[in-house]
């Protein structure tokens, strides 16, 4: 029992989704009469369609990964803030570069030696797997130790001032409505770089040396 579709795109048989055998035969062709009106028809088809071509639930937007919360609209894995007292706490501030006369602020402040440092502590090894080359941490926050600071598009895709303020959703944990380093320089003024605020939602530039909030990513847009 064989039906081809108009268009001879798709071939289907009852065989092939209800199995075969010559001792199946009578009643694989019963078993295909799906709208149970003593007929194989496009009508069957259409209840094949509706179960094995179903729409997809949309997954949410932030995903609860424990100690991170993954973004399945830009791919971005974000660290989640504590009020413990640790590394990841949010009354922490750090400095984006030292104090020192260097006209271009180099990223050598407390957000890199001491936040990021702590973050991706441990070893990271390559392997092969399939033929493609893969990383795989065995050290660093949530196990892995490609943490960054965010560059400022990015981390204005978290920024949601509906839920007042902080203007983040609460799945990120503990936040300040206050101001937060991105890894972005400012183009005309290199001791410079640019900050988002999480109590209006805008975004600034400021002196380097000054110590803001933090909140470390991986993965890329």
């Amino acid at each position: 029992m064989r039906y081809r579709v108009r268009s001879a795109l798709i071939t289907i048989t009852a065989a092939m989704l209800l199995g075969s055998g010559a001792a199946r035969a009578a009643s694989n062709a019963c078993k295909a009469d799906l709208t149970a009106d003593g007929v194989v028809n496009f009508a069957d088809l259409a209840v094949l369609k509706s179960v094995f071509f179903q729409s997809c639930p949309t997954p949410p937007r932030f995903e609860d990964r424990g100690e991170t919360v993954l973004d399945n609209q830009t791919g971005l894995e974000w660290e989640r803030k504590t009020d413990d007292g640790g590394i990841h706490d949010k009354d922490n501030r750090y400095s984006w570069s030292t104090a020192s006369p260097d006209p271009l602020r180099n990223p050598d402040g407390t957000a890199f030696t001491v936040f990021l440092a702590a973050l991706n502590a441990g070893a990271c090894v390559t392997e092969s797997a399939d033929g493609a080359t893969v990383s795989k941490g065995v050290g660093g926050y949530a196990s892995h130790c490609d943490w960054r600071l965010p560059t400022v598009s990015e981390l204005n895709t978290i920024v949601d001032c509906s839920h007042g303020a902080p203007c983040v959703a609460p799945i990120f944990g503990p936040t300040q409505s206050d101001f937060y380093w991105s890894s972005s320089s400012s183009a005309g003024s290199p001791g410079f770089a640019w900050f988002v605020s999480f109590y209006f939602g805008g975004r600034s530039a400021f002196g380097k040396a000054n110590f803001y909030n933090v909140r470390a990513v991986r993965g890329g847009l």
